[in-house]
């Protein structure tokens, strides 16, 4: 693939309306075979004087093909209202998001409707479910809008003088292990860049992170779709934690004792499973859960005036005290888990953005 230039030109009225003019042009590399590759889509925004395009028709270079796509974005606020419609789910979230009246928001999707010759969006019990159209062309609109953002907003980023501020989601599993030493770096070597940070919640990160919420979450996060990228942190695994004196704390613990004891569950998002009893599982292994709380801090305190256990990583473990609590390995079977950080791959462009992420990895690599 190419390189290409994106141009991006101030707004101006059109024709005495208030409309934008603008032209999206999406640049796809073509093979040999004259097939394209949709993988390798670049996206370059122009704003023009004239309105007429997106998709009507398809011209086709020699070595690029340059997709007019003047059925999406005939306005680009179009193609705001359906990114924001698609990431919702919702009519009155996406007005309420973009501060537009319900009715406003309906309107722009009629008009993307007609011409896009394609219904978009259903209505379900669920929400508005997209189309396998809408579905197809998610990605690449909601790339050309954060492209288009990122263009607008950036800004030279100098780590010694820049004043900078990141949007941090940290599990607390991260927070205990990687936080302390990454704000004690990022202090000394660049004191004038801040850090914001809330926990992680595995189900809100991909809409966080599309939504410009946060810049970067750390944890064990699921896999998420292609508009993610993905930094191998490190690895940690789940041990047993009991008080001093229990019963179990005399001997090697055994597969056995650990599923026939009472459990106090650690689970900071929503659902009744966790992600060591989903591994525990694939063993044949369930765990009895009496109790469950969302906040590990709570942990060590209920574990050591009861005779639960419970499950933490052992990278925690120097953080709490060992006067009251025994702690034990879980024999036999792989409790492992890989620590990442993730990032919307647009959003992530900036320079500024970067250096985080390298700054990142050098602390990372001191854990061993």
């Amino acid at each position: 693939m190419g390189h290409f230039a994106q141009s991006v030109s101030s707004w101006s009225p059109h024709n005495g309306t208030d409309e934008p003019a603008v032209h999206i042009f999406c640049l796809l590399s073509a093979s040999a075979s004259g097939r394209t590759n949709r993988s390798h889509l670049c996206t370059t925004v122009i704003l023009y004087d004239s309105i007429d395009l997106l998709f009507r028709n398809r011209q086709i270079l020699t070595s690029y093909r340059i997709i007019t796509l003047t059925n999406i974005a005939p306005d680009i606020r179009l193609l705001v209202v359906f990114d924001a419609v698609f990431q919702s789910r919702s009519v009155s979230h996406a007005a309420k998001s973009l501060g537009l009246s319900q009715p406003a928001v309906s309107t722009a999707l009629n008009r993307l409707r007609e011409r896009m010759n394609d219904q978009l969006f259903v209505r379900c019990k669920t929400g508005m479910e997209p189309t396998p159209f809408a579905l197809s062309i998610a990605d690449e609109v909601a790339h050309a809008l954060r492209s288009l953002e990122t263009a607008l907003t950036q800004a030279d980023f100098e780590p010694g003088v820049s004043e900078w501020s990141f949007d941090l989601a940290v599990s607390d599993h991260a927070s205990v292990v990687l936080l302390p030493d990454l704000v004690e770096h990022v202090s000394n070597v660049a004191p004038r860049v801040s850090l914001r940070v809330e926990a992680k919640m595995s189900a809100e990160i991909s809409d966080l992170l599309d939504i410009g919420a946060v810049d970067l979450a750390m944890g064990v996060i699921p896999p998420l779709p292609h508009r993610f990228a993905r930094l191998a942190l490190f690895r940690d695994r789940y041990i047993c934690m009991m008080r001093r004196d229990h019963p179990l704390a005399g001997a090697p613990l055994t597969l056995e004792a650990l599923a026939e004891a009472d459990h106090l569950a650690i689970r900071p998002g929503e659902g009744t499973e966790g992600r060591a009893d989903r591994i525990l599982e694939t063993y044949g292994i369930k765990r009895r859960v009496t109790t469950r709380i969302h906040q590990f801090i709570a942990a060590p305190g209920i574990v050591a005036k009861s005779d639960m256990l419970t499950l933490i990583f052992e990278r925690m473990r120097p953080v709490l005290n060992d006067t009251d609590l025994h702690f034990a390995p879980i024999p036999e079977i792989d409790m492992s888990v890989a620590i990442d950080a993730v990032w919307n791959r647009t959003r992530g462009e900036h320079d500024a953005h970067r250096w985080l992420r390298s700054q990142i990895s050098r602390v990372t690599q001191r854990l061993g």
